[in-house]
């Protein structure tokens, strides 16, 4: 009964946002860490995107920063951005210096977490080459997990 409750919450952990789900990604741009442009979720559209909501005072976001990054040299063909969720700006530098995501990850400059439904992190969308958001998954991904739902939005 144990494992039959896990393979069900696994498979139906992107049901923990139904508001985005199987629509357009709400419009999203942050500003990268020493970057002097800001990056879109839409102008990624064509390919698929992880989107991971995470701050510098969230210990589960350091934590699986690791399995992102992981994740991020694994799939050249999917593109992974990480939106800073309310911090400050120094914390966010402080952050960046120490731990300097591979990936554009800074403050969110247009939209805003709340057209995702962001109530804690981290949580992670998935959203394919369309632009459609397919999968969300709230808490800290495990390597396993984050492969699961790349297969949904990158098969």
């Amino acid at each position: 009964l144990l494992m039959l409750s896990l393979v069900w919450g696994l498979q139906h952990a992107a049901l923990s946002n139904p508001p985005v789900l199987g629509k357009q990604a709400p419009a999203l741009a942050i500003q990268p860490y020493a970057q002097q442009f800001p990056v879109s979720v839409a102008s990624e559209k064509g390919e698929p995107v992880v989107l991971n909501f995470w701050a510098s005072w969230c210990g589960p976001c350091l934590d699986e920063e690791t399995v992102l990054s992981q994740g991020m040299q694994d799939h050249p063909d999917v593109a992974f951005l990480g939106a800073d969720n309310r911090d400050t700006s120094a914390a966010f530098s402080a952050f960046e210096e120490q731990h300097r995501h591979p990936y554009p990850a800074g403050p969110i400059v247009r939209g805003s977490y709340q057209s995702y439904g962001v109530a804690g992190l981290p949580v992670t969308f998935f959203i394919d080459s369309q632009g459609l958001v397919l999968a969300s998954f709230v808490g800290p991904l495990s390597t396993t997990l984050l492969n699961h739902y790349l297969n949904l939005v990158n098969p």
